[in-house]
């Protein structure tokens, strides 16, 4: 086995700048690709985690062509994603701002750089997995309420109406540490499921900053920080608002789990490296249906209201986009293997419960999965979740488009991948 590490720079240069809901002329802390590549005989694996919010799919291609032009892989084996940070430049479209192109052009030759200087620090490297359950970071932001619908991140009034949490969370923080035979340290992948919402509308790395920063002051190594299922899964504690939130509680926080982690994990023994995809086709939701829908006050009462009066749910705009990509969208999934561990990859805000699940039904010990990779495709719920009236994730809109069983075949993919993986009938 080899690995190797590397990062890059990737705050915008030019201010002021569009941002996720804003517009900032400062900087609060820097935004970083992390890259991390890893070989074993003629398996090569490199992936990036970029502090931005969301990366469609042309763009994580660009990234690929770049760094394929110029290094011997394979673009079905770079992994893409991002740490779903909300205080950063505008990289996508919506009704109230447009992204920053110039930006996007910026952003995709960094990452391709980050990864290719990962790949080109390649050198023998052994891998020691371990994890934790962390409860004091992330919290499930979905609420079941007394009118038979679900609200997301209640405040105020909206706790009167208030039964109890849809469902759990996923504690467990996943840690895989790269050292060289004699003990020098690499570079760490980190694994957690939780949005990133500090400081939108401004630039900060926000919480997966913090984590990364702590780590690396105290080990010297690059750490990539893989964001989770996280789509119903934030890091307030809605109850109890008195906790406070912060990018530094629930960075510090993580980062001592993850220290912790390390400080307990057996020397490193050499392992396989190996990778697989597949793409196909996922339908849209009924958008027709959806506008009706959506005129129930239980639904409009149940959603972030000031997306309501930015125009976001917008049907026309979804129904013309339907017609100009054939009823739905072309996905991938990968499936990815470290030593004895797995991860599987989602291009989408993916529900904790599907991350879960595939966990238990895996047939490697640690199996992680990643949301926000090799594209977007928007929230994808349970199905359980889409009966309910409401809630941001699940009420039909430009981020929340994908028909109900996509969850369930995005998981059923990821599995037969595993599979594959687990028992060498994979593609090499």
């Amino acid at each position: 086995m080899q690995a190797g590490f590397h990062h890059c720079d990737i705050t915008p240069v030019t201010l002021p700048i569009r941002t996720y809901l804003g517009q900032a002329d400062t900087v609060l802390d820097p935004l970083y690709a992390q890259a991390a590549a890893f070989s074993a005989g003629n398996n090569r694996f490199a992936l990036v985690a970029l502090d931005v919010v969301i990366l469609e799919a042309p763009w994580v291609e660009r990234i690929r062509a770049h760094v394929c032009a110029r290094r011997e892989i394979a673009p079905e084996r770079i992994l893409v994603c991002t740490t779903h940070n909300h205080a950063c430049p505008a990289v996508i479209n919506r009704p109230s701002f447009a992204r920053e192109e110039d930006y996007l052009e910026f952003l995709c030759d960094r990452a391709a750089e980050a990864l290719i200087g990962a790949i080109d620090r390649l050198e023998p490297a052994v891998v020691a997995a371990g994890h934790a359950l962390e409860h004091r970071a992330s919290f499930n932001r979905r609420f079941l309420t007394r009118d038979g619908g679900v609200v997301t991140q209640p405040r105020g009034a909206d706790l009167d109406r208030v039964l109890c949490n849809e469902n759990v969370v996923d504690p467990e923080v996943g840690v895989l540490r790269f050292q060289s035979p004699d003990g020098k340290p690499l570079g760490v992948l980190v694994n957690f499921g939780c949005h990133a919402v500090h400081h939108m509308g401004k630039l900060s790395a926000g919480y997966p900053g913090v984590l990364r920063d702590r780590v690396r002051e105290r080990i010297g190594a690059d750490v990539v920080f893989l964001n989770g299922p996280c789509a119903n899964v934030f890091h307030g504690d809605f109850l109890n608002p008195h906790l406070g939130d912060t990018k530094e509680r629930t960075g510090e926080i993580l980062a001592e789990t993850v220290l912790g982690i390390l400080d307990r994990l057996p020397p490193g023994e050499a392992g396989p490296v190996a990778a697989t995809r597949q793409r196909f086709h996922l339908p849209y939701r009924d958008f027709v249906q959806a506008e009706k829908d959506f005129a129930d006050p239980v639904v409009q009462r149940n959603v972030f209201q000031g997306l309501i009066g930015l125009g976001w749910y917008n049907y026309p705009a979804l129904q013309a986009m339907s017609r100009e990509h054939g009823g739905g969208e072309e996905v991938e999934v990968q499936a990815f293997q470290l030593g004895d561990t797995a991860f599987a990859t989602f291009p989408a805000e993916y529900f904790m419960e599907f991350g879960l699940e595939i966990k238990r039904r895996s047939p490697f010990a640690r199996t992680y999965a990643i949301s926000l990779a090799n594209g977007w495709v928007g929230y994808v719920p349970t199905l359980a979740a889409l009966a309910r009236k409401g809630g941001h994730e699940t009420t039909t809109a430009l981020w929340s488009k994908m028909c109900p069983e996509a969850g369930d075949r995005l998981a059923d993919t990821a599995l037969a991948l595993l599979n594959g993986l687990a028992t060498g009938s994979a593609f090499p």
